[in-house]
């Protein structure tokens, strides 16, 4: 039973249906609507029903978009990895990296629209939870497991509300009216507590990767709620918890799922390779029935289908970004000795350099099996040719900031509009491992044994060779926990999880605060290619700034949501 693509007008035109339903007092047993029971015992709407929970997961802050990959993408602009120089629908991320007041307080549509979004998803968990024993005709093991999925999405909502706002409101089930209006918020520890609970519950039924048919991929599995319940550990400073559950999941395979990292990195994102042993969890798309558009935003011009679709470039990679790079023998570029050369910086790097980002005289392979130069740096594009991906201005509608991505790019795009039909990714295997090597970091407990089963096969993966980068404890200057850190940010960039990270690690205020002359850069294209772009001023203010207002329309319909968050 694979997720089915439905839209949103028509969820609740079947949902109002069943609703108008219930209301009525009289028993004439109307034919032209549904009863609550008539709608739930018909296992197509119930599978409807949960296809709306998985459909509304990811959805924070954009309710404009025609589907979730802007929320994903676009929020990596809230951290030092992107910039979005353009606003997006409503909830332009722009708005909350900017720090000022005047853009980010608890009144705009983002901080709004990012709650209310999470907790539609939750409303809809609760909604099939409360009604699915309804059906008579699924089977209670089927039943079973539908619940664990839909608990397992409403624990992930949750979580991410927790993120962006800390304390608020445990809601198990639908609330009426009056409800709304005089629902308090939890302690975030307690909500973690349920959220765990929750996902110990949920793992115990569902299936495993291995069992699960095939038919029913996309849906979640035991292997997810364990890598989801390890990575709300980590994030809540949980170490030792949330190494024994990683732990469990890379030595006890045969009851938890079989997973590995694709040999080939780019690999991992590739349409012909869905459900790849790497993917734990993900979003689904199927092209031409459900798929994604944004790729128009990110990538070079006249790279996409037929080789000549054409962008807009409102979402960019910073120079800060291209930086963190290692070097090949495992130094950072301001180790001494590691060779790196400003004006020359792009060779001798990691390879998910090349992976993630397009730079300035890049060698892009586009759908046809023909291989392009890239050309950015102003005046570099050969007599003739196409000059469109050079950099114009830190404003214009080429690239901002000199770079373009090149993680997730689709050559088998349909069209010139770049409908891509991949799959989001969640959830990896890089992660798990990634999550055990910081778990273990930060316990003290690194060893040359954690780093073999941990770093090393990433970096081997990525295509590093020299020793001195692959094995322990490295080859640079900084200390353990900040190559762990950097580790995952070169991994894992591009993938919605770097705004969790800063805040979570309290670097926030030191790597997003970009005040005037120390704005956030692009690459060294300014000033005849002497200095670097000087992108936008950014500002964080450590006593307000980790935990995201209270929506200003939340608290006007139910004060009892107050106190507001510190500092707003």
């Amino acid at each position: 039973m694979r997720l089915s693509f439905i839209n949103r007008s028509s969820i609740i035109i079947i949902f109002a249906a069943a609703a108008f339903a219930s209301c009525k007092k009289i028993d004439l047993t109307p034919r032209d609507r549904y009863t609550d029971d008539e709608f739930w015992n018909i296992s197509a709407n119930a599978n409807v029903a949960l296809d709306n929970c998985y459909n509304q997961q990811i959805s924070g802050g954009y309710p404009n978009s025609s589907s979730a990959s802007q929320a994903y993408f676009y929020n990596e602009a809230l951290s030092d990895n992107a910039y979005c120089p353009l606003d997006v629908n409503v909830g332009t991320p722009t708005e909350i990296s900017s720090g000022n007041d005047a853009n980010f307080n608890p009144g705009i549509n983002r901080v709004k629209y990012e709650w209310g979004s999470y907790y539609a998803n939750i409303r809809s968990c609760n909604l099939f939870l409360e009604n699915i024993d309804r059906n008579k005709s699924l089977g209670a093991p089927l039943i079973a497991r539908m619940k664990a999925e839909a608990r397992y999405l409403r624990a992930q909502a949750l979580f991410r509300l927790t993120n962006f706002y800390g304390d608020v409101p445990l809601v198990t089930h639908v609330l009426s009216i009056d409800e709304s209006k005089s629902i308090k918020r939890t302690p975030k520890a307690d909500v973690v507590t349920f959220i765990l609970n929750e996902l110990d519950s949920c793992a115990a039924v569902l299936p495993t990767r291995d069992v699960q048919a095939a038919s029913d991929r996309g849906r979640i599995t035991k292997g997810a709620a364990l890598a989801m319940k390890a990575r709300v550990l980590l994030y809540n400073s949980r170490w030792a918890e949330c190494s024994a559950v990683c732990e469990d999941l890379m030595n006890n395979q045969a009851a938890n799922g079989t997973y590995s990292l694709v040999p080939k990195f780019t690999d991992i994102f590739a349409t012909n390779n869905k459900y790849n042993s790497e993917v734990i969890a993900d979003l689904e798309y199927e092209a031409p029935d459900r798929v994604w558009t944004d790729w128009g935003d990110f990538g070079p011009f006249y790279t996409g289908p037929n080789a000549t679709a054409s962008t807009n470039s409102n979402l960019v990679p910073t120079q800060d970004l291209v930086e963190s790079y290692l070097t090949l023998d495992g130094k950072a570029i301001t180790d001494p000795g590691s060779g790196y050369d400003e004006n020359n910086q792009y060779v001798n790097r990691d390879p998910r350099l090349g992976y993630t980002v397009v730079y300035n005289g890049y060698q892009w392979v586009n759908n046809l099996g023909t291989t392009q130069t890239i050309y950015i740096k102003p005046g570099s594009t050969p007599s003739g040719g196409i000059t469109k991906n050079e950099y114009n201005n830190s404003t214009g509608n080429f690239t901002s900031s000199g770079y373009f991505w090149r993680k997730y790019y689709d050559p088998t795009a349909v069209g010139g509009t770049f409908q891509f039909g991949e799959n989001i990714i969640i959830t990896r295997w890089a992660e798990v491992l990634l999550m055990e090597a910081e778990a273990k970091t930060e316990l003290g407990q690194m060893t040359q044994a954690v780093w073999d089963a941990t770093i090393k096969p990433l970096r081997t993966r990525a295509g590093f060779t020299n020793p001195l980068a692959l094995n322990y404890p490295g080859n640079t200057s900084m200390s353990m926990i900040d190559q762990v850190r950097n580790e995952r940010r070169s991994e894992l960039a591009f993938e919605s999880l770097r705004y969790d990270d800063i805040k979570r690690w309290k670097i926030a205020e030191t790597v997003l605060n970009h005040p005037v002359g120390n704005e956030v850069r692009g690459a060294k294209f300014a000033a005849n290619s002497t200095a670097y772009i000087k992108l936008v001023v950014r500002l964080f203010n450590p006593a307000k700034h980790y935990l995201w207002p209270v929506p200003t329309e939340s608290l006007q319909t139910d004060p009892s949501l107050l106190p507001q968050n510190p500092g707003w």
